[in-house]
C-alpha cells in the first residue's frame, strides 16, 4: 500500500514545487517588467512592493513605477502605466528636470493581484513628442 501512494505523493510534491517556482512574478516581489526606449541604456520599470534605492531597505508600498535616464543625452525618460489595459493612462513617472544618471521617484497605488497592466516608456523632452517609445504587459 504504501509503495502506491508514493508516486501520487511524488507528483503531488511536484506540482507543488513548479506552482511555486512560475510564480514569483505574482508573489509581490522583484522586478516584474523593464522597458528600454528603442536603442537606449535608459529604461522604466513596473514593480510590486519595490525597495527606494540598491542596497538600502526602505519599502515603496503598493505596485509602482519609476523611470530612469542613463544617458545624458538632453532627452528625459517618462514611463507611463495603465491598469487593466483599457487605453488609459493611470499613473506616470518622469525624470523631466533632473540630471542624467538617475531614476525618479517611485509612483505607487496597490493593484488587486492579477490585474492586466501595460508599461510604456519614451525619451521625452519638453516642447517635442515623445519618442523611442516601447511598451509591454505583465499583471500585478
Amino acid at each position: 500500500m504504501r509503495l502506491r501512494a508514493l508516486p501520487v505523493i511524488t507528483a503531488i510534491a511536484a506540482a507543488t514545487f513548479l506552482g511555486a517556482a512560475a510564480s514569483p512574478a505574482q508573489a509581490g516581489t522583484g522586478l516584474l517588467l523593464g522597458v528600454h526606449p528603442t536603442g537606449s541604456d535608459d529604461w522604466g520599470n513596473f514593480n510590486q512592493d519595490p525597495v527606494d534605492h540598491p542596497g538600502t531597505s526602505q519599502d515603496v508600498p503598493g505596485d509602482a513605477i519609476r523611470a530612469c535616464d542613463m544617458t545624458a543625452d538632453g532627452w528625459g525618460v517618462t514611463a507611463w502605466l495603465d491598469v487593466n489595459r483599457n487605453g488609459t493612462w493611470d499613473r506616470k513617472a518622469t525624470t523631466s528636470g533632473q540630471p542624467s544618471g538617475d531614476c525618479s521617484a517611485w509612483e505607487t497605488g496597490n493593484l488587486a493581484e492579477n490585474t492586466k497592466v501595460t508599461l510604456k516608456v519614451c525619451h521625452t523632452k519638453a516642447g517635442y513628442a515623445p519618442r523611442h517609445c516601447e511598451e509591454d504587459d505583465t499583471v500585478a
